[in-house]
């Protein structure tokens, strides 16, 4: 799908869809506690159906509504079965290690660039507790004990574990070797697993799983989802005066901090009653380290794109192994409006100026699809935005929450 967009003051209020981060998470604590869960989602996006369609395969059954999914676990199956993940990585990660823990026998696919994504330093970690995996097929079975994880590549391999010892039931460890990257993902994992009795406790070199998911949640309702609230932030404070509803400013989100990197180019950022306001303002380059929000390094580059002087994104090669390299995403995605972005030495350098209509192409990446779309909402002339369908990995309603600000749009094919 290709649609055209023409410059436009972007302003108005909108709802902050759900986080599929939490709803992932929900689902599968929902799943383990063998009861009938109600999981408030407003975002029913490509990433988390996969998720409830994997735990099908599993034997739940599932219910998909316009604004939630009724979850309860069945019978595990006693036969082989295939487990389709889409593009989803937290699917993939998040579910082999449970398939592992149960006994489930399990074929994992899914899209091509998902299986070129690194899954090594989980599956070596599984085999050696007796999942016996091979490629990304299960066979074996996972008992208790102290589980050895290198979690500099992904935190999604921490999630993964915590879920398969919760699942075990039995007092079980994870020693986290390497530096620990986007910890605030695992955060996640473990609120939701406390929401759902389980007793997990965070060590000095690790985590703890003494309990796992207990009976008694009927319903849960996902957060807003800040990563994706970025981007409406975003066009708030290039060129506009835009409020999203629905976040939760003191949640453990480590996207939360774009109010705090918008605020750092000069925007204009408050909080209000559940909502967050940015407003335009003169920009000015920012320095600031992406490790822990990777998801954000897109929107970011946009903004400084419109800023005066060089932005400094530092500690950006993690973002060479996402649906995409985003690396050359980014540098492809600012050059063809006209903006410089070089690489250096783990390091993205933006220079800052005023950014043209040109062609974007989202190279099936939902989070570059999206960033292009603001782009090309401020630039001088009119842009198009070309495979502009990749939101539906995360964010299905983007296009129509960008019109609702006043976004001038056509789609083209």
């Amino acid at each position: 799908m290709v649609i055209e967009l023409s410059p436009a003051r972007l302003s108005g209020a909108v709802c902050a869809p759900s986080s599929k981060s939490y709803v992932h998470r929900l689902l599968i604590a929902a799943y383990l506690s063998g009861e009938e869960v109600k999981v408030g989602c407003n975002n029913m996006s490509a990433d988390v159906l996969a998720t409830a369609r994997v735990l099908e395969s599993f034997g739940a059954e599932t219910q998909v509504g316009d604004k939630s999914i009724t979850i309860k676990r069945g019978i595990i199956p006693r036969g082989r079965v295939t487990a389709d993940c889409g593009e989803s990585g937290s699917t993939l990660r998040f579910l082999l290690p449970l398939a592992a823990a149960l006994g489930i026998k399990a074929d994992f696919t899914g899209a091509a660039r998902l299986l070129e994504r690194p899954m090594t330093p989980l599956t070596e970690v599984l085999n050696r507790h007796g999942a016996d995996i091979r490629g990304l097929s299960v066979f074996g079975k996972l008992g208790a004990g102290v589980y050895e994880v290198d979690a500099s590549l992904s935190s999604q391999y921490v999630t993964g574990l915590l879920f398969a010892l919760a699942a075990l039931g039995e007092k079980s460890g994870i020693s986290v070797k390497g530096e620990r990257v986007s910890a605030g993902y695992i955060d996640i994992t473990t609120d939701v697993l406390k929401t759902f009795g389980a007793d997990v406790a965070v060590t000095e070199g690790g985590y703890e799983v003494n309990r796992g998911v207990q009976k008694g949640v009927r319903e849960a309702e996902a957060e807003g989802d800040w990563s994706n609230a970025a981007f409406a932030l975003a066009a708030g404070a290039i060129g506009g005066d835009v409020k999203v509803c629905g976040l939760n400013p003191s949640s453990v989100q480590g996207d939360r901090r774009i109010a705090e990197v918008l605020g750092m180019f000069g925007a204009k950022v408050s909080f209000c009653s559940g909502a967050v306001h940015a407003e335009q303002n003169r920009l000015a380059a920012v320095d600031v380290d992406i490790r822990d929000i990777p998801d954000l390094a897109q929107i970011i580059s946009v903004v400084a794109a419109f800023a005066r002087g060089v932005s400094v994104l530092r500690n950006v090669d993690r973002l060479r192994i996402k649906e995409s390299d985003r690396v050359e995403a980014i540098i492809n995605t600012l050059g063809a409006a006209g903006i410089r972005a070089e690489y250096s030495n783990n390091n993205l350098y933006i220079h800052g100026g005023v950014p043209k209509g040109g062609k974007f192409y989202s190279g099936n990446d939902h989070r570059t699809a999206m960033s292009a779309a603001i782009l090309a909402s401020f630039a001088e002339g009119c842009s198009s935005v070309a495979g502009a369908e990749a939101v539906n990995k995360s964010y299905p309603s983007f296009f129509a929450d960008l019109k609702e600000l006043g976004g001038v749009m056509n789609v083209v094919v």
